[in-house]
């Protein structure tokens, strides 16, 4: 499945739809077309049910998408990893720094870009 990143905004909350394999070959592709929705007052989820692969620079995007988001105190989650995704996290020893929020949590804000 191909890459792509979109965005919806609702309430001070972006929410970034990520799909597809997020990989070397995508991985500056997704930090150019994410960090700009990580950006003060945002708070952002990053809805990563529709990941077919993460590999280590995925993950990489992932932690600084986090770091950018939280080091003010806002708000930063996962919404529905799916399976690829989980187990990254848990291969790499980091789910415990991600928030993470069902399928039905976020739904609905408004498309934005």
């Amino acid at each position: 499945m191909e890459f792509s990143c979109t965005a919806r905004q609702a309430d001070g909350r972006v929410v970034l739809t990520v799909l597809g394999d997020v990989d070397l070959a995508v991985h500056a592709r997704f930090q150019a077309e994410a960090e700009p929705w990580a950006a003060p007052p945002n708070h952002l989820v990053v809805d990563c049910s529709g990941v077919t692969f993460l590999d280590s620079m995925g993950l990489r995007v992932l932690v600084q998408l986090r770091r950018l988001v939280t080091e003010d105190g806002r708000d930063f989650a996962l919404r529905a990893p799916s399976p690829a995704v989980l187990r990254v996290l848990e291969l790499a020893g980091v789910e415990s720094l991600f928030s993470i929020l069902e399928a039905d949590e976020a739904s609905d804000p408004d498309p934005v870009g």
